[in-house]
């Protein structure tokens, strides 16, 4: 399927996008961070939405196949456009409203898998004998 790298490519791609279409959210002063969430929950309820509605058995040029195409000869083509659109207007509001240092996210993650584990009890063996 996709690889990070492309992913990342279309993220920069539809980021550049946004900004040439919506202008640069930074100077848009009626915009807040829970105006980025509005956003968010509006395109998280249309990629449901388009799940669920009628699916295309024409694939756009930017897709080259997806997992419901292949079984079943057609796709939710519009949810998974909304799902790259969410993931840009993420970014976007991660881009306005912070600054973050990418070296200290995540940077313990066997303490935090450590965590989890004792916190639901996944990788116990819980077998009886």
């Amino acid at each position: 399927m996709t690889s990070r790298t492309d992913i990342m490519i279309i993220y920069d791609k539809e980021r550049k996008y946004q900004r040439e279409v919506f202008g640069d959210y930074n100077q848009d002063k009626s915009l807040s961070f829970p105006s980025f969430i509005a956003f968010l929950k509006t395109y998280a309820r249309e990629i449901e939405l388009y799940y669920t509605k009628r699916w295309q058995t024409e694939k756009p040029d930017w897709m080259i196949d997806c997992a419901e195409h292949n079984n079943h000869g057609v796709a939710p083509i519009k949810a998974y456009e909304q799902t790259i659109k969410l993931m840009a207007l993420a970014g976007a509001a991660l881009e306005t409203y912070t600054q973050l240092d990418p070296d200290n996210w995540r940077k313990n993650p066997h303490q935090d898998a450590e965590k989890w584990k004792n916190q639901t009890g996944k990788g116990e063996d819980k077998t009886d004998e």
